[in-house]
């Protein structure tokens, strides 16, 4: 892969006086080093209701001029500008800034990860012999009789009435997301405030309820959180437009790539089974050592359990990174790639995947890892506390166990945009956390903000979608009365995991749209170029709701 170079910022970008450029001009353009028609930022002003304003702010002004500070009454003075070279990859004939064959990285971390699995799956094959054994002994050493044990709610889901109200619930929550992905494509903005009111309701409301039960500490954080989210409403209403944008914008690429939700839903499976799996390990590994005597825990099996929760931490954070990183990929191809003389590739998810799945995959896998090491702490942390033997070790413990979880919010924030790096230009994990660092400096509060608004727009609908699919499962049993749950004592269980999978459901189209919206921030961040000359109308749209996005960082 060519060696990313960030641009040089003291040569600002194009100002507007230069002449603009058609769609038509720039197929005859290659992208090389010869000079490019510049991009005027005030020509789709009257296509998109905006008005010239002698009082304009002009941003990337020449030296001596504070940077986002307005120039009244002045016009810029002419001066030459290069926010992007056109450096193409001679190997793929694409931008270099985009390469989609970059070298392994972090292979390290990559076998590492490989010998870890590799030990979890061993150990899965006498855990999941002893649980197979068990079945066929009872605990006397004779075979067990068929109807010695009750069906319970795991085999009553295996019936074919089971599988209906799964299926319900999974069939509500489709429906609920796939209605309001289109909601809130259709109408942004107005999903945006309204989600952002209900969090504030929301928050209000639980702590009207813990004053009423007299419970003092949750109702005084409600109430905090409440009124902290209200402020934020008031200060935050001039990010609400940038928002808006690219959720829109976001939303209608996903739109042309329907694999990414595929994708999405099947790592989403993915997840699933293997949590399934580590379970059944969990309970052979129990099988296997516990003590049914002296009722203990041998040290051999706490260090099993822990390296089992180890493992898991780890693979499902590979899993979702794999996702993420990928669907990154498709975005940043249509970033620097769609209506550019190469135009898109034909199966840009395929081969984001294919990218994720190797010359990134050690750059993944390094990064989950830092992660997977402060889960599995926090989980020895949680033991201490809930042992309850030593209160001095459980105050410690606890405090502990909130600074990881601190640490632990603050370096998966980071790994967002850093494999959104790692997508884009094929970086190492380190170099791309650090580039990261620099955004979160330059950019970091419109960025926050940012992520905050359009969270709560699929927070609030997760939660809808959960309701309602719990409610469609309690509906289904309540009329259709099935055998397993004749007598309503699994009703509450089966609610509650249906609103689990509406949840998910949700929460996975979710997943997409924030990966999207990270790595459009960061292309834009480093390089507003490629968006202006590839997509200008969209560019325009975004530059009035953010004008200091002509600004690339530095």
């Amino acid at each position: 892969m060519a060696q990313y170079n960030p641009p040089n910022h003291q040569q600002q970008y194009p100002p507007p006086h230069q002449p603009y450029y058609n769609q038509g001009q720039q197929q005859q353009y290659a992208y090389n080093s010869q000079q490019q028609p510049a991009y005027n930022p005030n020509a789709q002003q009257q296509q998109w209701g905006l008005h010239q304003n002698p009082q304009q702010q002009y941003f990337g002004a020449p030296s001596g001029v504070p940077q986002g500070q307005p120039m009244t009454g002045v016009v810029p003075p002419a001066y030459e500008t290069a926010p992007y070279d056109g450096t193409v990859n001679p190997e793929s004939g694409l931008p270099a800034k985009f390469n989609p064959r970059p070298r392994y990285n972090d292979c390290w971390a990559f076998f590492l990860f490989i010998a870890q699995l590799a030990a979890f799956i061993v150990l899965s094959g006498f855990a999941i012999r002893q649980i197979h054994q068990d079945r066929q002994y009872g605990q006397d050493g004779y075979y067990a009789q068929p109807g010695q044990r009750s069906p319970g709610v795991a085999l009553g889901f295996f019936s074919k009435s089971g599988l209906i109200t799964m299926l319900i619930s999974v069939l509500t929550g489709a429906v609920i997301a796939v209605l309001y992905f289109m909601l809130t494509e259709a109408f942004p903005r107005q999903v945006i405030k309204v989600t952002f009111a209900l969090s504030i309701i929301a928050y209000l409301a639980v702590a009207i309820y813990y004053f009423v039960r007299r419970l003092w500490m949750p109702a005084i954080f409600g109430l905090i959180f409440g009124l902290l989210y209200a402020s934020m409403w008031f200060f935050w209403q001039s990010r609400i437009p940038f928002a808006t944008e690219m959720l829109r914008a976001v939303t209608s690429i996903s739109k042309k790539y329907p694999a990414t939700f595929a994708l999405a839903f099947l790592g989403l499976f993915v997840q699933i089974a293997y949590s399934v799996y580590f379970t059944v390990v969990i309970s052979g590994c129990y099988e296997m050592y516990y003590d049914q005597t002296t009722r203990t825990t041998p040290g051999k099996l706490k260090a099993l359990i822990v390296f089992c929760f180890f493992s898991f931490y780890w693979t499902s954070q590979v899993i979702k990174n794999i996702i993420h990183v990928t669907i990154a990929g498709v975005f940043a191809t249509y970033y620097f790639m769609a209506g550019s003389p190469q135009g898109m590739s034909k199966s840009p998810t395929i081969a984001s995947f294919k990218r994720a799945c190797t010359t990134s995959i050690g750059s993944i896998c390094f990064g989950s890892l830092i992660i997977a090491i402060i889960q599995t702490l926090r989980a020895l942390t949680q033991i201490l506390r809930g042992d309850g033997n030593d209160g001095i070790m459980a105050f410690i413990a606890c405090i502990i166990d909130c600074i990881l979880a601190c640490l632990q919010g603050m370096i998966e924030y980071v790994n967002k945009y850093a494999y959104c790096q790692v997508a884009i230009y094929g970086k190492a994990y380190i170099p791309a956390a650090r580039d990261t660092w620099n955004i979160l400096k330059d950019r970091g509060i419109v960025q926050i903000i940012n992520d905050n608004l359009i969270g709560n727009v699929w927070a609030m609908g997760a939660i809808m979608a959960g309701v309602l699919s719990g409610l469609a499962s309690y509906l289904y049993l309540r009329f259709a009365n099935p055998s397993f749950n004749s007598n309503g004592e699994f009703t509450y269980v089966i609610v509650v995991m249906a609103f689990v999978l509406g949840l998910q459901m949700l929460f996975t189209v979710g997943t997409v749209i924030d990966s999207g919206v990270a790595t459009t921030f960061v292309c834009l961040a480093e390089d507003p170029a490629a968006l202006a000359r590839t997509k200008p109308e969209l560019f325009e749209r975004i530059r009035a709701t953010w004008p200091a996005v002509v600004q690339g960082v530095n």
